[in-house]
């Protein structure tokens, strides 16, 4: 599968995929060789938003069973080990209709961080009318509208285990953010059930013969009666705001979306979505999967454009969303044939190894969470992710390296974002995701060579970085090897220039010998006696420009 910002640019291909098609057809008939690098490398942003879409686009709508045994029992989309289809010739994500450039390319304070998405610092519900009953999903609630008409749906904690899901959606929202996914926003708000005032227009679905009807006082009792309650006898509650657009329902993990013409990537290929899986990981959001999505139909000057979002954290960390999470979760798939069988052929005596893990005893607002025992290349989400299998180690380091931006006080900002009211919790759950996170580097950053913000100076310097010694994943390396070459970009060659180099710095001067070329680029290994994976070839390419030399290509 030809990755299709080393080919042309996203913008290009967007627009124009006719001269794209038409272009390989010369290439394939004996034409010349297409340029490996265009004058516009590195793009840093897909212009996924330029086809406007049919005004016809349906809804998806796929339902939890549907889900589930589809890719249970099935396997939907392309399962292949291929480069992933969206990234460009620095090997990252561009910013697009999913993604967006976060902490992964540029600093943030830890202000920004607990700040994610959210147009606003609180919320108070004063004022605001319950305008009807909750959609689908398991947590209860309903709906409310706010003083300038904007839908808000608002959700509850379960009785034994106050502020568990709140908590745990507000964090992963807020970390979601910060990885680059489009979110929502959300707040914790406490809830006076004695001032609410249901709107006129307000229906709710009859769950036998789904209907609607007009939503009275007690369907708000009833969802009340499953909440916790604060001491002065309000409830906390969970408001998140409702996404600008027309909604689609969800997106999923394979394939495209048939009537989106920018939806050109398959889905089980997009990085972003592969490399999900070491977020998943390191957040125990076990709920990754399509359903947990949405799709939004946005206009922007009459082009209609299809935007992308994740959402709904509430099973994340130690939470199950109505209790605390099952030892299962993260550990096993819902269904899965080898584990039943032993089970069932020992008669039960065969003990599943994540029913003997040891959870310590925590706040009720923690759920059941841990980090000694978790492993990230053995943690799954509740059942197969079409994208998650197709994850490769470049795609892992890619997400790793995101990891690695969270210090441990940035941590520690976006828990406290939660409120818990018992400080024992905020502790917890932040040591608990330091532990994860230094598993996740250690396991993450090490399978490739971990080189990173290599360069050449004006001085004709090759400068580098190792990003797993960056993040204390791993001691230094024992020596690089360097393998110079001349790179011929309109027939898409290399030359090598001299032999290999043997450095221990991360510095080495660059050959005269290569002479005054437009491009030049350098393969490099590592020698490390525990990191195997550093000893694969990385190999980066560097343009020259009116400033000197820019990187403007990397393979690993």
């Amino acid at each position: 599968m030809a990755n299709i910002f080393t080919s042309r640019s996203a913008a290009s291909f967007s627009v124009g995929t006719a001269l794209v098609l038409g272009a390989a057809l010369v290439t394939a008939a004996g034409g010349p060789s297409k340029p490996r690098f265009f004058p516009d490398d590195p793009l840093w942003t897909d212009d996924d938003k330029s086809l406007s879409v049919a005004k016809d686009i349906k809804e998806i709508e796929d339902t939890n069973g549907y889900d589930f045994v589809l890719n249970t029992f099935s396997q939907p989309g392309k399962r292949e080990d291929v480069r992933a289809g969206n990234v460009n010739s620095l090997d990252e994500v561009p910013d697009s209709s999913w993604f967006t450039n976060r902490i992964g390319r540029q600093p943030m304070t830890a202000a920004e961080l607990v700040k994610g998405p959210d147009r606003y610092e609180s919320i108070s519900l004063e004022g605001w009318q319950v305008s009807g009953g909750k959609g689908s999903g398991l947590q209860p609630g309903f709906r409310m509208r706010d003083r300038e008409g904007h839908t808000y749906q608002i959700e509850v904690d379960p009785p034994k285990n106050p502020e568990l899901a709140s908590g745990a959606e507000i964090i992963g929202t807020a970390f979601y953010h910060a990885f680059g996914y489009n979110t929502v926003d959300v707040y914790v708000a406490e809830l006076d059930a004695s001032k609410l005032v249901i709107s006129e227009k307000a229906t709710i679905r009859d769950p036998l013969n789904r209907k609607r009807r007009r939503l009275e006082r007690r369907d708000i009792k009833e969802v009340l009666l499953k909440s916790a309650r604060l001491p002065n006898g309000n409830y906390r509650v969970l408001a998140s705001r409702f996404a600008d657009g027309a909604p689609l329902g969800n997106f999923r993990y394979y394939g495209t979306r048939p009537d989106d013409p920018n939806d050109i990537v398959m889905h089980e290929h997009r990085r972003e979505l592969r490399g999900a899986r070491v977020f998943g990981a390191w957040l125990n959001h076990d709920d990754s999967r399509g359903i947990n999505s949405l799709d939004m139909l946005m206009d922007t000057n009459g082009t209609r454009w299809v935007k992308h979002y994740m959402f709904d954290f509430g099973s994340i960390l130690g939470s199950g969303t109505v209790h605390a999470q099952y030892h299962r979760p993260g550990n096993e798939y819902i269904f899965e044939w080898v584990p039943g069988w032993v089970t069932l052929g020992t008669l039960g005596f065969y003990v599943r190894p994540w029913a003997l893990i040891d959870y310590p005893k925590v706040p009720p607002s923690v759920g059941r969470f841990e980090g000694k025992a978790f492993d990230p290349e053995k943690w799954k989400p509740e059942y197969p992710n079409p994208a998650f299998h197709n994850m490769r180690p470049d795609d892992a380091f890619w997400a790793a390296r995101i990891v690695s931006k969270f210090d441990d006080g940035m941590v520690r900002a976006i828990v406290e974002k939660a409120k818990y009211s018992d400080p024992k919790a905020t502790d917890y759950i932040t040591q608990t995701l330091i532990m994860r996170r230094d598993k996740v580097l250690k396991t993450y950053l090490n399978q490739v060579n971990p080189l990173v913000d290599v360069a050449i100076d004006k001085s004709g310097t090759l400068t580098f970085e190792n990003a797993a010694v960056l993040a204390k994943a791993a001691t230094p390396a024992e020596s690089y090897t360097l393998q110079w070459f001349r790179f011929d970009n309109t027939q898409n060659e290399k030359t090598n220039a001299g032999d290999p180099v043997t450095i221990t710095e991360l510095r080495a001067p660059v050959p005269s010998a290569l002479g005054d070329g437009q491009y030049i680029g350098v393969t490099i290994t590592g020698k490390h006696a525990q990191q195997s994976g550093w000893a694969r070839p990385a190999t980066f390419y560097f343009r020259r420009g009116s400033a000197g030399w820019e990187t403007v290509g990397i393979e690993r």
